[in-house]
This record gives C-alpha cells, structure tokens and sequence, in this order.
C-alpha cells in the first residue's frame, strides 16, 4: 500500500510486534504535485505493449485472452434479498445493496470460499474463522475457529485439497481439519525465514499448475534489496518446497489471483514520497521485472513492465478477485474488484473504496479502465466472489463482511 505503514498509522503493534506489512512507512500525506487526494474513479492507461503469457504446465491448454466484449445475457436477474441487516452506508452503483454478513472481528485482513460456501476470514493477530449461514438467510451467524496462529496474517488460499494456507510475517503456515470438527488439527509451518521490514508476504494462490504462488513486499520505500526474495512474487510447492522467484520489480506486491485463462495477475502499492508513484494493477508474467525501485527519477514506467491498469496515488490497493459469476450485470463480469485500503492522511477521497477495473484485450495489449463501486467504507482489505454469486468484502476498520447483492433496478 502506498503511502502510510502496514493498515494503520501510527504502525500497528500486535503482541509486541510491528507489522509492517502491507504498504509503505510514510506518515506524510500525498504531496500536491502528485494529484493527491483525487479518486481513482475514473484511471485508465493507454493500450501498454502485449506481455508474453506465463508458461503452461506440461499437456494444459494455451490460455485464451480475457474476453474482450462482455458475455450473452447482459441483463442480471436480481438476486433474492437477504434477510441480513442492511448497511445502507455503503454506496453503490443503481440495483446494488449491501448487508451485513458477518461482525464482531477483530480486524479482518482476508476472505476465502471452500466449495460448500463457508467463509473463512483472518484476523491480523493469528486466528482464522470458518463462517457458516446455517439457515440462509445471509448472516454468517454460525462460526468456529479454524486455526491460529502466529500473528501477522495478511492472507489466506484453499489448497485444490481443501487445506487453507495462511500467509503471516515471514511465514506460510497449511492447516487441515481432517475430522470434520470445524477446527484444522494437521498444523505445519511449511516457510519460515523470509525476509520482511517494512512489508512482508501477504496475498497467496494456487495455479493452474497446482504450485503455490506468494506476495512478498520490500523491505524499504526505495532501495536495492539485499534479498531477491523482496519486492517480488514467489512460486513454490504445496509442501513448502523449491521455492523460487517468479517475477521482480515489485514494491509491495499484495494480493495475487488467477484468471479462467490461466493469467496471474497482482496489485501492487506504488512508492511513498519522495519518491511517489501509482498504485497498479498488473499481469505477472514469469521472470518479468516491474521496474521498482523507481529512483532516480521516481518514474514507474521509465523501466520494466508497465502496469495494465494506474489505481491511483497512496490509495493502498490491496485485495484483488476477479469476478466470474453471473449474479453482477455483464458491465462487472470478466472485471477485477480491487479492495482499496486508504491512505493514512485520513482524507476519505484517498481510497476507502472498492473499485472495479475493466480489461479490455487490444492490438498493443491488456489495458485496464477503473471505476468506483463500493464507497462509504472504513478500511476495505479483501473480497471473495461467494457461491450466489455475492461479492463479500472484509473491512479491516470495521470489523465486518459486508455481502453487496445485484437487487435490480
């Protein structure tokens, strides 16, 4: 994130410890010269050159570019309303609502589904919940804790097995419930040792190739790592294994996922002054190089690959899920929803909102446009896509889920 220390200025101590995480260390609002305080509601790109495609495992089929023209049936069929309390102080586009699914956390950082619809959500001191709407009507009423663990967690993934893998500071810890009680009982740290300051490793997911693929953020604002690790994406086995650098040249890389075509794509946080630069989102090719650090001359595009979408200055863009439902209007299919944190200057124009960008597939390659979706939140961090095809959204501030439901209109 850009622009100020890991979730919370001042830095947020949990057990004693810093956790310097997620964005950068600055506690200095956005200079002038750099549009602070403009929205990102309406950044675009223009068309940035064609990035080859990352390599397939052996026998899978090429992947296919995101469409670039929005599926059949545009026309959603309004989603029945939950009987969920509504949280009208989230704005959002005409024939959305927002209710509350789930509070009482204690400050939430990420979300994943599993295939029978339960929810898990961290906290950022070491537990992880599994939330259950046993009735059905919209409210997570039902939940146990899954597992803890040390703190500083700032991201969690299902495993294909149905494992739930936990990134927290300088650690990836798999956790199992092998008898079905609701709490994981096979615990095992399968990464320790790596290196984190003022970022750490946060987003995490499986590929298509079934090898897991890992944030890690810089040590620093601007400098030259002493650690590949640092400012990179990292690719390793489910059992902790051959781990490796995927791609370099990112600040503060967060949150990562895949596209039904096969593509990673990632956030990253841009600089803090002095050296300030966007918030991007980009297409992570393998042994690509982003171009960070930027100095001299604090220019993010003056080397590596550019990003495919600008998501504006210190906005802390951080959780990232690409929308493949049908529940949403064909305008949000095939779009990323990224979850922006909010600069620490306390200005509410910085961040504080959902976002969603558009990709579109042209002759010179992807180019992103993004618009504001989901306003009047506190500290939004992370989003899940749920089974009904609701896009669930953890507010780190607040500690609450939010559900955001199409309703028509």
């Amino acid at each position: 994130m850009a622009a100020h220390r890991f979730l919370l200025a001042p830095c947020l101590l949990v057990a004693g410890l810093s956790l310097l995480a997620a964005c950068g260390g600055d506690e200095t609002a956005p200079s002038s010269t750099a549009t602070a305080g403009a929205p990102a509601s309406t950044a675009s790109l223009s068309p940035v050159a064609a990035s080859p495609m990352p390599s397939s495992p052996a026998g899978a089929a090429t992947p296919s570019p995101l469409a670039s023209s929005p599926p059949a049936n545009p026309t959603a069929a309004p989603q029945a309303t939950p009987a969920a309390p509504p949280a009208p102080e989230v704005e959002l586009p005409e024939g959305f609502a927002a209710f509350l699914a789930a509070g009482d956390l204690s400050s939430p950082t990420s979300l994943a589904v599993d295939a029978e619809g339960r929810v898990y959500v961290s906290e950022v001191g070491g537990t992880v919940w599994r939330l259950r709407d046993e009735d059905g009507d919209g409210v997570f009423e039902a939940r146990d804790r899954f597992v803890t663990v040390a703190p500083g967690i700032t991201g969690i993934a299902l495993a294909p097995d149905g494992a739930l893998y936990v990134s927290h500071t300088g650690r990836v810890t798999a956790a199992r419930d092998l008898d079905g009680d609701g709490q994981a009982e096979d615990v095992r740290e399968i990464v320790s040792g790596l290196p984190n300051g003022r970022h750490q490793n946060n987003g995490l997911a499986f590929g298509p190739d079934g090898l897991l693929y890992l944030t890690n953020g810089s040590t620093c604002n601007d400098c030259q790592e002493a650690d590949g690790r640092s400012a990179a994406i990292l690719r390793l086995s489910a059992e902790g294994t051959g781990l490796e650098v995927f791609a370099r040249g990112l600040r503060n890389p967060y949150d990562l996922t895949f596209t039904p075509d096969g593509r990673l794509w990632a956030t990253d946080n841009g600089s803090d002054p002095p050296c300030n630069t966007i918030d991007e989102l980009n297409l992570i090719v393998e042994g690509g190089d982003y171009g960070w650090p930027y100095s001299p001359g604090c220019d993010a595009f003056a080397r590596g690959i550019p990003p495919v979408a600008d998501l504006g200055f210190n906005t802390s863009s951080d959780g990232l899920v690409y929308y493949d439902a049908d529940a949403f209007p064909a305008e949000y299919r095939g779009s990323f929803f990224v979850a922006q944190f909010g600069a620490n200057s306390g200005d509410p124009n910085i961040g504080k909102r959902v976002v969603a960008a558009k990709v579109e597939e042209t002759a010179e390659g992807p180019r992103g446009e993004v618009t504001d979706f989901a306003l009047g939140l506190d500290n939004p961090l992370d989003m899940a896509v749920g089974p009904d095809g609701s896009l669930l959204v953890a507010d780190f501030g607040l500690g609450k889920v939010y559900r955001i439901v199409y309703v028509g209109g």
